[in-house]
């Protein structure tokens, strides 16, 4: 799991601003913030759905029937607060400390592809990332990209498993418009790692097939 940080808490009270006039390093804030307190309304702005949506598909080995409903409907409130409070704790069992301790550090922008950027996070003993990309919401929270490369393989064997099924078509389709460049994104921030990019390739290669 990537390292991630909490922010700072905006004043009590306070209406948060809309998710599309935040900076990278204040989407991250609110986000980390919002996973620490639970807000599953806020996490729901800040973070992009489809990249999200077929991440929890992986990691919970969902059918893809599932997964299209899934990527047509987005986690139901149920789904995405069991999700959001399991990464919360797992994250803090893994870190031993809280989310909220965590510091949030500066942008680096993504060299490639267009429409991404990092920002910087840290601890005392680790230190990580979080990819973001510009959508029409904004810059949101890209979890493929943020967690997509310790996914790698069971990305790619679950779209491989797709490819032969009847849900091929809508399954490919959101590989290849928001998980491969998910997965280019985290690539550009480590470009030595020659497994992801042979995993990257591999999936781009399978969501062009579908």
């Amino acid at each position: 799991m990537v390292t991630l940080v909490a922010g700072c808490s905006g004043t009590a009270g306070e209406e948060p601003p809309p998710a599309q006039n935040l900076d990278p390093v204040t989407a991250t804030r609110d986000w980390l913030d919002a996973v620490a307190t639970g807000d599953v309304a806020r996490i729901g702005e800040l973070v992009e759905p489809t990249g999200l949506v077929v991440v929890a598909a992986v990691e919970n080995n969902v059918s893809s029937d599932q997964l299209v409903t899934m990527l047509e409907m987005g986690l139901s409130d149920q789904l995405a607060t069991e999700y959001w409070t399991r990464f919360r704790d797992e994250f803090n069992r893994f870190q031993g400390s809280p989310i909220g301790s965590l510091t949030v550090g500066d942008e680096e922008p993504v060299s490639q592809p267009d429409g991404f950027t990092s920002v910087i996070l840290s601890s005392e003993s680790s230190s990580g990332r979080v990819i973001l990309r510009n959508t029409d919401a904004g810059w949101q929270v890209d979890f493929a990209a943020t967690v997509g490369p310790a996914l790698i393989g069971p990305l790619g064997e679950y779209l491989e498993s797709a490819v032969a099924g009847d849900n091929v078509a809508a399954i490919s389709i959101a590989y290849r418009d928001w998980v491969v460049p998910a997965l280019e994104a985290a690539l550009a921030t480590s470009p030595d790692n020659s497994a992801l990019e042979f995993e990257t390739e591999y999936i781009r290669q399978l969501a062009a097939s579908g």
